[in-house]
């Protein structure tokens, strides 16, 4: 069974060009005009971001009523993230070894929980199938969209909100990520006649997530290289001019290129193409939010393609989109 996107959504800051940093300019990120004027004032921005995408994607407001009966028991809500709650710890561990545990307010001590921002858009949207939080580094978002495709196929849920939401961590270096959120509503292939056909944007085909470690030298196991690069290519067997998108932080580009050149080279091998396959590595500056931002782009589109996160530790994720008509 093939899994279709119905619905997306995101928040994004980005970076300002050179020369318009403007300390007093106002926060790129506006609470009130997507989630109404109540009902977030105690929730941190990650959980923020969070709501705003999360109920953008399914093309509701998050001061609307919950889903209740069958729906709510039917969608569930999965998120990646990686520092989402970074600063909060930050602050409190201050705040303890300074002043003491008086100095944490009551209304704080939930977003002490990496949950949080999940299970509030679970409570926003009235999700009762699930609630998970994923926080493996970089690759948290489309590992997002890998665990609701499961999830779907097992029937567990009818519909998914795969998503992902970071606050670049804060500190004295300059800083080179930015707060993002992004989600995608999932559903399983309806029939070929069902009216809600027409709904899918595109379609989830197939995913792959495997860990490249080093060699002896130090370099990725040219071997497991090989293998994920076949694996991935997999998923989209002899087609031509497949898209490959391939994101991952500044310190991991060389194993992103590597990781591009073992997918090309099998891609070739099964007598098909990627476009562009000496494209660039894309620097995924949203943390765990930047591959499924990547795949929203490609989704909007193109009908097929592959995204790919990489990690520094050597991880990889990747998840191919495809016709949803195909059977």
């Amino acid at each position: 069974m093939n899994t279709v996107i119905t619905g997306t959504g995101a928040v994004v800051e980005e970076p300002r060009p050179a020369g318009e940093d403007d300390p007093g300019a106002a926060a790129w990120f506006d609470p009130a005009a997507h989630l109404g004027r109540r009902g977030w004032k105690y929730l941190g921005p990650p959980t923020r971001y969070l709501l705003a995408a999360g109920n953008l994607a399914l093309g509701r407001r998050h001061d609307e009523p919950p889903l209740t009966g069958g729906p709510a028991e039917r969608l569930g809500v999965v998120t990646g993230t990686q520092y989402a709650i970074a600063d909060v710890h930050r602050r409190m561990d201050e705040t303890l070894t300074t002043t003491g545990v008086g100095g944490i307010g009551p209304a704080e001590v939930p977003a002490f929980s990496m949950n949080t921002p999940g299970s509030q858009l679970a409570i926003s949207t009235g999700a009762r199938a699930f609630s998970v939080t994923l926080t493996n580094p970089v690759t948290g978002g489309l590992e997002a969209v890998q665990f609701a495709v499961t999830a779907l196929r097992a029937g567990r849920a009818d519909r998914v909100v795969a998503a992902a939401t970071d606050r670049a961590p804060t500190g004295e270096d300059e800083r080179e990520e930015y707060d993002a959120a992004a989600a995608v509503v999932l559903r399983g292939r309806p029939a070929p006649d069902s009216s809600r056909h027409a709904e899918a944007l595109t379609g989830i085909t197939g995913g792959v997530s495997r860990f490249v470690p080093r060699g002896a030298d130090g370099s990725r196991d040219p071997a497991a290289l090989a293998a994920g690069g076949r694996r991935i290519a997999a998923l989209v067997g002899g087609a031509k001019d497949v898209p490959l998108v391939v994101s991952g932080p500044a310190a991991a580009a060389g194993f992103g290129h590597a990781v591009r050149q073992a997918v090309t080279a099998s891609v070739r091998e099964a007598g098909g193409s990627v476009r562009d396959p000496a494209g660039a590595v894309r620097e995924a500056r949203h943390c765990a939010v930047s591959g499924l931002l990547e795949l929203i782009s490609l989704a909007r589109t193109e009908a097929t393609g592959v995204v790919v996160s990489v990690s520094e530790s050597g991880h990889l994720t990747a998840v191919a989109l495809g016709d949803p008509t195909r059977s």
